[in-house]
């Protein structure tokens, strides 16, 4: 099998970047860089471990759950299946996050709920080293899995991992933070049936609520508002069609918001701060 054949293959299964994965599942499987199998791509390159990876990606097994490494922010991140694969759209809440914690002084408090891989909290982490944190999920897999990916990017002496759910709170009273990020299940139960192939292999429960995609954001905004240190920020990723409802939320536990647009200048995430005008 070919580089070649690969992408015929590919193609046929419907995968629109068909070229640019045998690429990368040719780089993978044989450590040969995939600029020098762009200019070869007759070589037969074929073993059993390969072709039971083309065979996989053709019934739309998550290209990243086969590699076990995907890029964000610059950064490599184990992924693997029971937690969301890393998305270029959330790169603005990291963004954002960072660029707030880069405003401040003094060791910065950060708080990561649903954190999945752990690709937010750690981004944040690697390009701001005065923040320390604490990544909360439900599910014990996706925990791993972050926990795998702090201590890759030596990043885990500067973080806590908890096991909670966001529809309570689990903190004493007393626990503040300077920044609270969450990119919650929002997908809305009727755009379920519409998703990629490749989402069925994901965890439902890390991309819907199972209704209409805010509840994450009201359990969140009541559970943890209390922990918002006097002058912190919240910031939520949402879907394209939710800032206005996301931003109504916010304003109804008196929070001012802002929202922020993705590179297809799509609304992609709100940051919320203490309404002092009210």
């Amino acid at each position: 099998m070919t580089v070649r054949q690969i992408t015929e293959k590919l193609a046929f299964a419907g995968i629109d970047d068909a070229g640019w994965e045998s690429l990368l599942l040719a780089e993978h499987f044989t450590g040969r860089s995939r600029s020098l199998w762009r200019a070869d791509m007759d070589t037969d390159i074929s073993t059993p471990a390969l072709a039971e990876a083309v065979e996989k990606r053709m019934t739309r097994y998550p290209l990243q759950y086969i590699l076990g490494t995907w890029e964000f922010m610059g950064l490599s991140f184990r992924v693997r299946e029971g937690c969301l694969i890393p998305r270029p759209d959330t790169e603005i809440l990291a963004e954002a996050a960072i660029a707030e914690a880069n405003k401040r002084s003094g060791c910065i408090r950060v708080l990561d709920l649903c954190t999945g891989s752990g690709c937010i909290l750690a981004s944040v982490l690697h390009y701001c080293p005065d923040v320390v944190g604490t990544a909360v999920d439900l599910y014990p897999d996706a925990l791993q899995t972050a926990e795998e990916n702090f201590v890759r990017l030596g990043l885990a002496d500067r973080s806590v991992l908890l096991l909670g759910d966001v529809r309570e709170d689990i903190f004493p009273a007393e626990v503040q933070f300077d920044l609270i990020l969450s990119n919650p299940p929002y997908v809305t139960a009727e755009e379920m049936t519409a998703l990629e192939p490749e989402l069925a292999f994901e965890p439902s429960t890390a991309l819907t609520d199972g209704g209409d995609g805010l509840s994450l954001y009201q359990a969140i905004l009541e559970n943890y508002l209390p922990h918002l240190a006097e002058d912190g920020v919240i910031l939520f990723e949402h879907g394209a069609a939710q800032s206005d409802a996301v931003l109504t939320l916010g304003k109804s536990h008196g929070l001012a918001g802002t929202a922020l647009y993705d590179y297809g200048n799509h609304p992609r995430c709100v940051l919320l701060r203490r309404d002092t005008k009210s």
